[in-house]
C-alpha cells in the first residue's frame, strides 16, 4: 500500500514554502466548538455542485482560546450564541427565512467558566467577522474585555441595534467596552499584510477581506524549531474557505493515487485505491482545488466579494504546508481529530493532525448509502 504521506512530502520539495517569521515566543492554543450548523446551501459557499454536498450537515463552528506567556488570554472568534434567536432581528429573521439550523450545546463563555477560566481574564476578543456564526454573545464578557474587528467595521456597522434597526450588530456587543478597529498591518507574511497582536511574533493577525467587511484570520506560534524541526504554526482562517475541497489539492498537495481516508481519530485509516484520480474529473488536475468559492450570478454568494475572496484565499494557500496546522472555522475534517478546549492544540504536529485531516473531505464526495 502506497503512503500519501510520503508522497506529499516529495510533492512538496518541488514547492516553494512561504517564509514564516522567526522567533523564541509561542502562544498556546485551543479548539472550541459550540456549536454545528445545518441546512445552510452549499451554493452559498461553494462551486461547482457537486451531488452529495447540497446542504451544510452539522458543520463545526470552531473559535480559538489564545493565552500568551504573559498571562493575557484573547479568543478568536465566540463561534455560536445559545439563544440565536436574540440575535439582532435582521440576523434572526435571516436564519429563520433560510431554514438554517444551529445546535447550541452552550455559550464560549459558559464553556470557559466550566473550566474554570474567569471571563474578566479575556483581555480581547477577536472577531474574523460579523457573521452570526462568530460573533456569540458578547454581553457576556465583562466591560474590561476589549473587541477587536477588521477594517471598515465601524463605518459599516456602528450604531448597532436598536439604535439602528438594520445592523446585524447589538449596541450590547460593544456598549462600555474599548471597541477597536484595526487600521495598520506594520508587516507582510507571504503576500498578506500581518499585525503582531503581542509584540514578540507569537501571534498574528492577518488582513484577508472579501468574506465579509473586515474579515481578520490569525496565525499562531505553536512551537519553536527544535532537533532540526521547523517552527510550527495553527493558521485559524475563519471563512476564507468553507470546505477543505477549496484548498486540495494545490502544487504542494497534488491529489495522490492511494489515499488513506481518517474519518476520526477514533476509527482506523482506510485505504480508497484510486479515489484520488477518479475526483480529478472535478477539477483541471491533481495540483488543482476540486472546488471555488461560489460566484454564481443569481448573487446568492455568501462572499461579499469573491473576486477579493478568491484572492484572500489564494494567498493563504501558500501557507498550507508541513509547519501549519490550517483551521478554518467550518472545517468538518478536523472535528474528531483535534483536541477541545481545555486541552492545548500546540502538539498537533506530534498528535499528526493535519495527516489525519489532510484529505478526509473526501468523503463528501463518494456516493451516499
Amino acid at each position: 500500500m502506497k503512503e500519501i504521506r510520503c508522497r506529499n512530502t516529495l510533492r512538496s520539495l518541488m514547492a516553494p514554502r512561504v517564509e514564516l517569521p522567526s522567533g523564541d515566543a509561542i502562544v498556546k492554543v485551543a479548539f472550541i466548538c459550540n456549536a454545528t450548523i445545518s441546512g445552510i446551501p452549499w451554493s452559498r459557499f461553494t462551486m461547482p455542485s457537486i451531488r452529495g454536498l447540497e446542504v451544510l450537515d452539522k458543520v463545526p463552528s470552531f473559535s480559538f482560546f489564545i493565552e500568551h506567556p504573559s498571562g493575557r488570554r484573547v479568543l478568536f472568534d465566540l463561534g455560536v450564541r445559545r439563544d440565536w434567536w436574540n440575535l439582532s432581528p435582521v440576523l434572526a429573521r435571516r436564519m429563520k427565512v433560510g431554514g438554517w439550523k444551529t445546535d447550541v450545546s452552550t455559550d464560549v463563555s459558559e464553556i470557559l467558566e466550566e473550566h474554570h477560566v474567569p471571563l474578566q481574564s479575556i483581555d480581547t476578543v477577536i472577531w474574523s467577522h460579523w457573521h452570526w456564526d462568530h460573533i456569540g454573545d458578547m454581553s457576556k464578557f465583562p466591560a474590561g474585555t476589549n473587541l477587536l474587528t477588521g477594517p471598515g467595521f465601524v463605518e459599516a456597522f456602528i450604531p448597532g441595534y436598536p439604535a439602528n434597526e438594520n445592523s446585524p450588530i447589538q449596541e450590547s456587543d460593544y456598549s462600555g467596552r474599548t471597541l477597536i478597529e484595526i487600521e495598520e498591518f506594520e508587516r507582510q507574511i507571504g503576500d498578506i499584510p500581518a499585525h503582531d497582536f503581542f509584540g514578540d511574533g507569537s501571534f498574528y493577525l492577518l488582513w484577508t477581506p472579501g468574506h465579509a467587511i473586515g474579515h481578520l484570520s490569525a496565525l499562531a506560534r505553536t512551537s519553536t524549531a527544535r532537533n532540526g524541526e521547523d517552527d510550527t504554526f495553527i493558521l485559524m482562517g475563519g471563512d476564507c474557505c468553507h470546505h477543505m475541497g477549496q484548498m486540495r489539492p494545490c502544487t504542494r498537495w497534488q491529489l495522490p493515487y492511494d489515499i488513506k481516508l481518517h474519518v476520526s481519530s477514533k476509527s482506523p485509516a482506510s485505504s480508497q485505491p484510486g479515489v484520488g484520480w477518479n475526483m480529478t474529473s472535478y477539477s483541471r488536475g491533481s495540483d488543482v482545488a476540486l472546488l471555488e468559492i461560489s460566484d454564481y450570478a443569481n448573487g446568492e454568494s455568501a462572499a461579499i466579494n469573491p473576486e477579493e475572496a478568491v484572492n484572500s484565499l489564494r494567498k493563504l494557500m501558500s501557507f498550507d504546508d508541513e509547519r501549519v496546522l490550517v483551521a478554518i472555522a467550518h472545517d468538518k475534517t478536523l472535528h474528531g481529530v483535534v483536541d477541545l478546549f481545555p486541552k492545548p492544540a500546540n502538539n498537533w504536529k506530534v498528535e499528526g493532525w493535519a495527516d489525519r485531516a489532510r484529505w478526509a473531505f473526501l468523503n463528501d464526495f463518494g456516493e451516499k448509502e
